[in-house]
C-alpha cells in the first residue's frame, strides 16, 4: 500500500488537494524523506572535500533530514571551500562535531515536523552556549525560525511593530475571546510555512469548533502528517484587510526584495510575485531590524497597510525561492541592493547573487566572520 501511495505522490499531474489529503491522513514521512534524498546530487559523494584555495578554513555542514544541506555543499564547491558533512542526529553527534577540526558550521535545520525542530534547537544550543562553536545562521535566528510563538515574543520584546497577536493556553479563555473578538480573525499554527497552518475565520461557530479541536484532538497540516499535532494552545493574529506584503531579505551585506502577490486570502503560498526594485524605506527597515538582532541571514515579510503602516508579519532565516535569478530586478536585470558607505543610500548592483538558494552568499558571509575574528584575535 505504501509503495502505491509513494508512486501516486510522485505524479506531477496529481491535484494538490488530493496530494495534501493523502499526506495529512497517512504517515508517509519515511517515503517523503527518501524521495528528497533521491533528489540530492551529492548524496553518494564522500562526506569530506579538501581544496587548495585562498580560504584557510574547513567548514562543517550539518546534515538536514530532507537534504537541504545540498545547497551548502554546492556553495562550498563553487567557492572552493573545504568542508565536512556531519550528522547531528547520531548518538555520538557531539563528539563527532567537536573532533571534526572544522572552524565553523553551516546549519539548515529541518523544521518540517516538531520533533526535528526541537532536536536541532536543543543540540545547537549545547554546541554554541556550552562548547563555544560558531554556527551560521546565528542560534537566535534559528530559535525563532518556524515558531510563530517565539517570533511574536521576540518582536514584542524588541518593540517592533507587528500584527496584534493573542496566544492562549486555556481553552476557556480562548472561547471567551472568541465570543467578542471582531471577525475575521486569523489562526496560525506554531509550525508551518507557505500558508499551511493559516486559517481565516469569518464565522464564530467555526472559530469555536477550531478552538475545541486545538485543545482536544490537536491540529496538524498536510505537510507535517497525522502524527505531528499541536494541542493545548492556540495562536490568533489580527486580520489586516487590503494589505500589501513584501518579502525583504538580507544575507551578509546583500539585500533583496520582491512583492508577494495575493491570491484569494493569502500572500504566502500564492506562488505569485512581482519583481522590481524594492522601496528604500523597506530596505532601511530591513537593515535596522537585522542590525538590531544581529541577523546576517534573514527574510522579513512586511505588511504595508492601506493607512501606511509597516508591520512585520514573519522572520525566517531560510525560505523557498520561486525564481532564483530575480530576487531583485531593475530594468529587467537581476541583482542586489547594497548600502552606499558614504551617505547611506541604496545602490543596485547587477548580477546573479542567488546561487544555491543564496547559500553562496551565506558561505561567503561566514568566511568574512571568520576573517574578522582572525584579524581581531
Amino acid at each position: 500500500m505504501f509503495k502505491q501511495l509513494a508512486f501516486i505522490l510522485k505524479k506531477k499531474n496529481l491535484f494538490p488537494s488530493i496530494r495534501a489529503k493523502i499526506q495529512k491522513h497517512v504517515n508517509l514521512l519515511e517515503i517523503r524523506t527518501a524521495n528528497w534524498a533521491a533528489k540530492d546530487p551529492f548524496a553518494e559523494d564522500p562526506p569530506e572535500f579538501n581544496y587548495e584555495s585562498k580560504y584557510p578554513y574547513k567548514l562543517g555542514i550539518i546534515k538536514e533530514f530532507w537534504h537541504n544541506h545540498k545547497y551548502y555543499i554546492g556553495a562550498c564547491r563553487d567557492l572552493k571551500v573545504s568542508y565536512k558533512l556531519l550528522d547531528i542526529t547520531e548518538p555520538d553527534w557531539r563528539e563527532a562535531i567537536l573532533t571534526s577540526e572544522c572552524d565553523a558550521f553551516l546549519v539548515y535545520p529541518s523544521p518540517h515536523i516538531s520533533v526535528w525542530k526541537q532536536m536541532y534547537d536543543e543540540r545547537l544550543k549545547i554546541l554554541v552556549d556550552y562548547d563555544g562553536i560558531i554556527i551560521f545562521p546565528s542560534l537566535e535566528a534559528l530559535w525563532i525560525w518556524e515558531s510563530k510563538r517565539r517570533m511574536h515574543y521576540w518582536l514584542e520584546a524588541n518593540n517592533i511593530l507587528h500584527p496584534k497577536t493573542w496566544i492562549f493556553y486555556s481553552r476557556k479563555e480562548a472561547l471567551s475571546f472568541a465570543k467578542s473578538v471582531s471577525l475575521p480573525i486569523v489562526y496560525k499554527s506554531d509550525l508551518g510555512s507557505g500558508g499551511t497552518g493559516v486559517i481565516i475565520f469569518r464565522v464564530r461557530s467555526k472559530l469555536r469548533r477550531h478552538i475545541n479541536c486545538c485543545f482536544r484532538k490537536g491540529f496538524t497540516t498536510y505537510r507535517r502528517g497525522p502524527n505531528d499535532k499541536e494541542w493545548g494552545f492556540i495562536i490568533f493574529q489580527e486580520y489586516i484587510d487590503n494589505a500589501r506584503e513584501w518579502r525583504m531579505i538580507r544575507v551578509g551585506e546583500s539585500y533583496f526584495g520582491y512583492e508577494k502577490l495575493k491570491i484569494g486570502d493569502f500572500h504566502s503560498g500564492s506562488h505569485k510575485w512581482k519583481y522590481s526594485k524594492p522601496p528604500s524605506y523597506l530596505l532601511s527597515l530591513t537593515k535596522k531590524i537585522t542590525d538590531h538582532g544581529g541577523f546576517l541571514s534573514m527574510d522579513i515579510d512586511i505588511f504595508v497597510t492601506p493607512d501606511g503602516k509597516y508591520l512585520i508579519n514573519e522572520l525566517q532565516p531560510f525560505f523557498g525561492m520561486g525564481n532564483p535569478y530575480e530576487m531583485c530586478v531593475v530594468d529587467d536585470n537581476p541583482g542586489r541592493m547594497v548600502v552606499n558607505q558614504k551617505d547611506g543610500s541604496w545602490i543596485f548592483e547587477k548580477g546573479n547573487f542567488c546561487q544555491n538558494n543564496l547559500c553562496n552568499l551565506r558561505v561567503e558571509t561566514l568566511l568574512n566572520i571568520l576573517n574578522s575574528q582572525k584579524i581581531m584575535g
